[in-house]
């Protein structure tokens, strides 16, 4: 994951972003990361850890009937966590994470596993969102949120590619 830091940072150096994030499972191991790099100051503008249902509607303004109606682990609340990000912060790369690391809590419609990813861009002065899943069978709560990172920082990457 080291050589896709160190690309994003490349990448940088040709053109402007700054990236924020909105973490949940991942509890800020995406943030760890893109911090781990010399120079991430250049791009990393921050992130909120919203780990809680509570601190999504508080920090990132997560409409509770959101979380009521879909779960916290769904399309709509990683869609919702990034446009409350866009709110907060000016980043040209916005990231949502939301998931079920385990060992525990997931059920039939998100299993432990579950991962939904918000990702907005700002291309042409106009923000573009789109979200994903991805269902990852890892053995450990740990592995889970190690392999969102690296999804994570794929996506970034792939976003950039757009610049």
């Amino acid at each position: 994951m080291t050589s896709d830091l160190l690309k994003i940072k490349k990448i940088r150096s040709k053109k402007k972003f700054t990236i924020s994030l909105a973490e949940s499972c991942t509890g800020g191991m995406i943030s760890k990361y893109l911090t781990s790099i010399n120079g991430s100051s250049l791009f990393f503008n921050g992130a909120c850890i919203t780990y809680s249902n509570k601190m999504k509607i508080r920090l990132l303004g997560v409409p509770k009937s959101t979380i009521v109606n879909y779960g916290a682990v769904s399309h709509q609340t990683a869609l919702a966590m990034i446009k409350g990000l866009k709110i907060i912060t000016d980043s040209e790369i916005l990231l949502s994470v939301t998931g079920v690391a385990g060992p525990s809590g997931g059920n039939s419609r998100t299993p432990v596993g579950c991962v939904f990813f918000g990702i907005g861009s700002k291309i042409n002065k106009k923000y573009i969102f789109k979200t994903t899943k991805k269902v990852f069978h890892e053995k450990t709560r740990l592995a889970i949120q190690k392999k969102s990172t690296e999804y994570a920082i794929y996506l970034i990457l792939k976003e950039l590619k757009k610049f």
